[in-house]
């Protein structure tokens, strides 16, 4: 085989091994918690439903998984921050190794801060979990780094051939030890849990959500479940609010295949339920930092952190037919 052959072949496997990586990244950054098929056939019907957050503070959450690292939970505050960091660094060695327009470096971080801010806004408005400015910064930030080690590879390897031979092994050996993080650490993620708590792999939705769909499991569609004459509990994503009163979209469940739930809300036919607030009612907030739910830490709050959108937990009692909080619990998911 010729040199040019031979440099041919192997571009070729590169570029099979990047479009496999892309895959994945679209895998893991939008399709972790629910289904490719399931997402579209919900646009399609126009039942877009789920859970979905966003953060425009830049660096609140790496500040909270900072913390986290620092309180006895180094390694999954580590890993939430160096894994949005690493996930899009072959992103910045591929593409200036592969397209020789891209190999200046403001070109490879425009192209990627534009695909990062397309899994963000994706992610958001399809209601598949968190917009973060955070993790486009630490996206961009990886981006760099594959491209100096691109620009490092360079230096060491003059032939294009042994570029593009390395490129391939260390690849390899690359897809060998996401894979076995993916199944050891972080397998979590790519599970579920059916109505009896057993595991199933046929959907992907986050576990932190579990205690919600128990929960909303036995809220009716149309009133809140009564825990005794006059008490309720009722799950929802708050619609507006003022100093008086808070009304929410109601949780529902949403029945998947292989009998699967999720606790979901519908955006476009929402069931709104409007909760008067007093002087006693108390609120409290759940930092929840990780999917299954090991990592989660209750505080006080106040009045001042209910905010549109976020998930919210109210307890309380009715009377004259109008629903007063005697409790709400805001629901903060650090994890998307």
């Amino acid at each position: 085989m010729s040199n040019k052959s031979q440099n041919k072949f192997l571009k070729i496997c590169c570029h099979v091994i990047f479009i496999i990586y892309f895959v994945l990244l679209i895998k893991i950054v939008l399709f972790k918690y629910r289904g490719l098929i399931t997402t579209f056939e919900n646009l399609i019907a126009g039942k877009l439903s789920g859970f979905h957050s966003y953060n425009i503070i830049p660096f609140q959450s790496i500040l909270e998984f900072t913390k986290l690292m620092f309180s006895g939970h180094f390694f999954r505050g580590f890993n939430n921050i160096v894994g949005n960091v690493f996930i899009f660094s072959p992103f910045g060695y591929f593409m200036p190794l592969l397209y020789k327009k891209c190999q200046n470096v403001k070109i490879v971080i425009l192209s990627g801060f534009l695909v990062s801010l397309f899994f963000e806004i994706c992610q958001y408005f399809l209601y598949l979990g968190s917009a973060d400015i955070d993790d486009i910064i630490l996206n961009l930030l990886g981006i760099v780094l594959g491209f100096l080690f691109f620009k490092i590879f360079e230096i060491i390897y003059k032939r294009q051939a042994t570029k593009y031979g390395v490129t391939i092994i260390l690849s390899i050996l690359g897809f060998m030890v996401a894979g076995y993080l993916a199944v050891d650490y972080f397998g979590i993620m790519f599970r579920n849990v059916d109505r009896n708590g057993q595991t199933d792999s046929s959907n992907d939705l986050p576990i932190a959500l579990i205690d919600n769909i128990q929960v909303a499991e036995d809220i009716s569609n149309d009133e809140p479940d009564a825990v005794s004459d006059n008490e309720f509990d009722i799950w929802g994503d708050i619609m507006s609010f003022d100093d008086s009163s808070v009304t929410i979209n109601k949780t529902k469940v949403e029945d998947l295949e292989d009998g699967v739930s999720i606790a979901t809300v519908n955006v476009e036919n929402p069931d709104l339920q409007t909760v008067y607030l007093t002087e006693t009612t108390k609120y409290t907030q759940k930092d929840i930092y990780d999917a299954n739910g090991d990592r989660v830490e209750t505080r006080e709050a106040a009045g001042e952190d209910l905010k549109i959108d976020k998930h919210i937990n109210i307890k309380g009692y009715q009377s004259d037919n109008k629903f007063f909080a005697t409790e709400i619990v805001i629901n903060n998911y650090l994890f998307m």
